[in-house]
């Protein structure tokens, strides 16, 4: 779809304030008129979970210029604005730490709504994918793959991102230029290396001598310039099925930027297959180049699926044994119920189904003739017999519920499965699946529930210790899931309702843990000395609400996202980013470099 734009500049975000904080504790009148620029803080009364893990305790917390000055019972003012925070729970501000928000920060500064739930710190760049390396003249393939993979639309990411750099440093110097409601850290794609340096035959092939080291310099200038890593992908495809570059490299070229991330005291985030005997296999592969070069892994995602029973026990063995011989990759976990919405248009569910992926990736009027071609659906039925699919699995049709039907007539059949709607109407299950896409005009869409669908098994891969909680996926598929808002669902359901975590446990999950893990500087504690990044709120104001779509992106592309989650204040460097819901204005973050 071509959009035009009438504007690049970013969005001016109107949030909701659907939640009542009348009467509860707020800036002090004196102090309102400056919530948008408070470096000078004194937040009186609360209850400080310094994200250690330790218990929580009654204090207060100075804030000086940005950072934390004291944290202590009865502090008094000097002068600093005031909240008050009685009754109050005062920690560090949240990590996301697996989000795909990069190209976001230039239509979005506040990445809505992750600051309205207590998030000031995300990372990017992961799934082998970013911004940076990439030639002006592998711009628009780059741009194709990015866009299909993470389902934002191309347009939006050529027209709204200034490109301004080629290589890794030139695009660190430039996000640390642009002003965020929140910290910004990222990984260099291991995919944009590659074809960097190898141009389309990174697709094919694996790398010569003269190659590697050409990727390794490219990698040393990143991680020189402050990228986390590196991020790598062996599960992705583009748009025609092709896995991505990531996945061609051999053993000469990993091991040797593994070495390099070594050196540095880097991180390698990477996504592997999608069954478990090959994700074990590929753990084992990599965990043995990473132990050989003291270099910690994050394997996204571990998850618990019914129809995999087994695969989270067998990942976390194996996680847990690789950790026993001193190599470290954490499996990371989200507490979300994982449900894609999938549609015909552009989706990347049916990544695994080449035929059917052909047809939902053309325009509407090749759907309209492609889809009475004989020749089409004969290749769509063996497929369906013959392949295995994640995404859209026809082999277990009773897990696809209709969700949308375009035809008014066709709508009765909303919240069936398509294993019942195959049982009325008979047929080929993919001819059946194409006459129904055609007699509603193309414009029908089923919900697929993927993982993490029995709570007793997430909260068990929550608290295991080779788990990390992340993986939230958000700033992508933003029209198929609203992955915003994991630390929310984390506090209301697995600590307020069900306790399987302790409030300690859960904060220092969402902070100094990952703060530690990622090596993201000076946060995640609240402690002297440390950036003033800090998330104040009531556990039993919290709200983790539904998914609701928006249109609100350049050119009026829709999203989904969700309502604010009940937080009191979000502070990012002493500044009050978000209050009672609402964006305050400020934008005291950028781009953030690694841990030197």
């Amino acid at each position: 779809m071509s959009v035009a734009f009438a504007s690049r500049r970013p969005i001016a975000y109107n949030l909701p304030h659907n939640i009542d904080f009348a009467g509860k504790a707020k800036l002090t009148d004196e102090t309102r008129k400056g919530c948008k620029h408070m470096s000078n803080l004194l937040i009186k009364g609360g209850t400080v979970i310094d994200g250690t893990g330790s218990a929580g305790r009654k204090a207060d917390v100075r804030v000086s210029d940005g950072r934390i000055a004291e944290v202590g019972p009865g502090l008094a003012s000097d002068g600093e604005q005031v909240i008050e925070a009685e009754g109050l729970v005062v920690t560090p501000g949240f990590i996301d730490s697996h989000t795909h928000y990069d190209a976001t920060i230039y239509w979005d500064p506040m990445l809505d709504p992750m600051t309205q739930h207590g998030v000031t710190t995300v990372v990017g760049g992961n799934c082998s994918l970013g911004l940076a390396p990439i030639r002006p003249a592998d711009r628009e393939a780059q741009i194709e793959v990015f866009s299909y993979l993470e389902d934002l639309p191309g347009d939006l990411l050529n027209q709204s991102i200034p490109w301004q750099w080629e290589k890794y440093g030139d695009y660190a110097h430039a996000a640390s230029q642009t002003r965020l409601g929140l910290n910004l850290m990222t990984y260099a794609g291991h995919s944009q290396i590659r074809c960097y340096v190898m141009g389309e035959d990174a697709w094919t092939r694996t790398a010569n001598a003269d190659e590697i080291a050409a990727m390794v310099e490219l990698l040393d200038e990143a991680l020189a310039a402050g990228a986390l890593g590196l991020s790598y992908s062996l599960f992705d495809k583009d748009r025609e099925g092709r896995p991505v570059p990531s996945s061609v490299a051999g053993d000469d070229e990993l091991d040797a930027l593994i070495a390099k991330l070594g050196e540095y005291g880097a991180t390698f985030q990477f996504v592997p297959g999608d069954n478990a005997d090959a994700i074990i296999k590929q753990l084992g592969w990599l965990g043995e180049m990473f132990g050989r070069h003291g270099v910690t892994g994050f394997y996204n995602i571990l998850l618990h699926m019914d129809t995999q029973p087994d695969r989270a026990s067998r990942i976390i063995a194996c996680l847990q044994e690789l950790r026993d011989k001193g190599t470290i990759i954490h499996g990371m976990v989200s507490p979300r119920f994982i449900e894609l919405s999938i549609g015909f248009e552009q989706s990347i569910c049916f990544l695994d189904l080449p035929a059917w992926n052909s047809f939902v990736q053309s325009p509407l009027e090749a759907k309209r003739a492609m889809i009475d071609d004989p020749a089409w659906r004969a290749r769509c039925r063996e497929e369906a017999d013959t392949r295995r699919s994640t995404m859209f699995p026809f082999k277990a049709p009773e897990m696809l519920k209709i969700a949308a039907a375009g035809n008014e007539q066709c709508r009765e059949w909303i919240g069936n499965t398509l294993a019942e709607l195959h049982a009325a109407r008979g047929g080929h299950i993919s001819d059946m699946l194409a006459d129904w896409v055609k007699e509603n005009d193309f414009d029908t869409s089923f919900a697929l529930a993927i993982a993490n669908t029995n709570a007793d098994e997430v909260a068990s891969l929550l608290k295991c210790p080779v788990g990390i909680i992340s993986a939230s996926d958000a700033g992508a598929h933003l029209q198929m899931f609203c992955a915003a808002g994991d630390s929310t669902l984390l506090l209301t359901k697995f600590v307020r309702e069900r306790g399987d975590l302790s409030l300690e446990e859960a904060v220092h999950g969402l902070t100094a843990r990952q703060a530690e893990a990622f090596r993201i500087p000076e946060r995640g504690e609240l402690a002297p000395g440390k950036v003033a990044d800090i998330t104040i709120f009531s556990l039993d104001e919290l709200e983790y609400g539904g998914e609701k779509s928006v249109s609100d992106m350049p050119g009026g592309i829709s999203r989904l996202t969700r309502d604010p989650g009940g937080y009191r204040y979000t502070i990012v460097a002493g500044e009050v980013v978000q209050q009672d819901g609402q964006a305050t204005g400020a934008l005291p973050a950028s781009w953030l470099a690694r841990a030197s």
